[in-house]
């Protein structure tokens, strides 16, 4: 399955970084600062599962 998300702050990365996570092609489209920003530094996507006690 391929999968386009439309925009790339922290909501549409973090699905993003999901559904790659269940193994799924992911293809984000971004503008302005955002753009800017990934292209300098490019994304990384950490995920917590556990809660602290």
């Amino acid at each position: 399955m391929n999968v386009g998300i439309v925009g790339a702050g922290a909501i549409g990365l973090w699905l993003a970084g999901r559904l790659a996570q269940a193994g799924i092609n992911v293809s984000v489209l971004a503008r302005g600062k955002n753009l800017e920003a990934i292209r300098a530094a490019g994304v990384t996507v950490y995920f917590c599962e556990d809660s602290p006690n």
